[in-house]
């Protein structure tokens, strides 16, 4: 584990006592298929800590993160976890500590830990962020996580300037359709990027000049731009890092954000033996100097626990943004909250263009249900239909009286498969 990145703790579903109430949550049992994901009732205790703020969540954001927690390359022991970096809702209780928030204001919340899948959380305050009034809370969760990577790759680490070229791999994701975006406030930029064949048309429609296979890009961009792009953004790894670095100009930027496509998990290999190539063979220091590269690594965890501030300045720029119309949520599905794993199927099969969320029901017997929803482009373009899943989600009595269990990944065997069958789990 101390080879991978991305090394957060999922908080375990505690015991049920005097003290705890039942709260809908969303859990993972095991790392393993998505049928490990349950929506259960699962205990938060009554008292809040002084430095934590209890939060109605409205809309749940689905995020790759979530897809690492299942497969084990955010590795835990203890199970069952509570599952979710990501939520929006209404602040209802404050901690003593807690002097800058109230009860009635919208929050977002981001935690890469995870536990923000519940009807209810209780959050730490560094991991919250207040809402502008005209900000929406099922806007802040699609704008959230998505445009804040997306904004520390350009400006904090990318620079983007006037005129610069940007090569994205995957960028029909949310990070990357918030990147194309962001880009696209900056006069005369450029974005390229690749993405599965059946999204190039809404891509360019969203303003990418041209669009890629994921296989062999690498000459075809250096046929459009031979003296290679400003700013290239690697969610892929492993060996495709040289693949970018050929496309990279002098004095240009790379920055690293994931592993996704380098980790196919075969329904012949155990749990245990999975490994994402997140390192290349090998990486010349005399190129990096001789071409004058920087090369960063974006983990916006390390960020929230550190500085918080910075996420903060970034989310105003974003809602600054948005409220001026310059870039808007683009909204792949919006699913009620017990079809999580429908979601996260749509991640894991690449079928999502844009964000991923669940809605909360608070009061269900008051409510119809949540209509599904097709996805949602900034700009014109033919809209694709979610696929039907089948999101094996089940509703199970209160596992919270039961302490949490350690689950050895090594003894997962081959009949736990990821999306039945032999998947990548590249980002779309």
């Amino acid at each position: 584990m101390d080879l991978l990145p991305l090394q957060f703790t999922a908080p375990s579903v505690i015991r049920s006592t005097d003290l705890t109430r039942p709260v809908p949550s969303v859990t993972l049992t095991a790392h393993g298929s998505i049928s490990r994901i349950k929506v259960t009732e699962a205990p938060l205790q009554k008292d809040i800590c002084d430095d934590h703020v209890e939060v109605e969540v409205h809309y749940c954001g689905l995020n790759f993160t979530d897809h690492y927690l299942r497969l084990g390359i955010i590795r835990n022991r203890l199970f069952p976890v509570i599952m979710g970096s990501e939520c929006s809702g209404i602040v209802t209780r404050v901690g003593k500590a807690v002097t800058d928030l109230q009860a009635g204001q919208k929050v977002l919340c981001l935690q890469m830990q995870g536990g923000l899948f519940r009807h209810v959380v209780h959050v730490q305050r560094k991991y919250c962020f207040l809402l502008p009034e005209d900000i929406g809370l099922k806007d802040a969760v699609s704008l959230g996580l998505n445009f804040v990577v997306a904004h520390f790759c350009l400006y904090e680490f990318g620079c983007l300037a006037n005129a610069d070229k940007v090569f994205m791999q995957s960028v029909a994701g949310g990070v990357g359709t918030a990147l194309i975006q962001l880009a696209q406030t900056v006069d005369n930029v450029e974005v390229v990027g690749t993405a599965s064949e059946s999204k190039h048309e809404k891509l360019r429609s969203l303003g990418v000049k041209r669009v890629f296979r994921h296989d062999n890009y690498e000459t075809e961009i250096l046929q459009d731009y031979p003296e290679g792009v400003d700013i290239v953004v690697n969610t892929h790894g492993g060996s495709d890092l040289e693949q970018c670095l050929k496309i990279l100009q002098p004095v240009g930027k790379l920055v690293l954000l994931g592993s996704n496509s380098t980790v196919t998990y075969s329904k012949y290999t155990s749990w245990g033996l999975m490994r994402p190539k997140w390192d290349i063979g090998s990486l010349s220091s005399a190129d990096v100097v001789s071409k004058n590269y920087c090369i960063a690594g974006v983990n916006i965890g390390i960020w929230l626990d550190l500085h918080p501030e910075a996420v903060q300045r970034s989310l105003n720029e974003i809602f600054k943004l948005y409220c001026n119309a310059k870039i808007q949520p683009c909204i792949h599905a919006v699913l009620p909250f017990e079809k999580v794993a429908e979601g996260m199927t749509q991640l894991c099969r690449r079928e999502n263009f844009g964000k991923v969320i669940l809605e909360v029901k608070q009061k269900a017997a008051d409510t119809p249900a949540v209509e599904d929803q097709t996805a949602v482009v900034p700009q014109p373009g033919v809209v694709e239909e979610p696929k039907e899943a089948d999101p094996e989600v089940k509703k199970e009595d209160p596992a919270a009286s039961a302490e949490p269990t350690v689950v050895e990944p090594h003894l997962e065997q081959a009949e736990e498969t990821v999306a039945e069958g032999t998947t990548d789990v590249s980002a779309p």
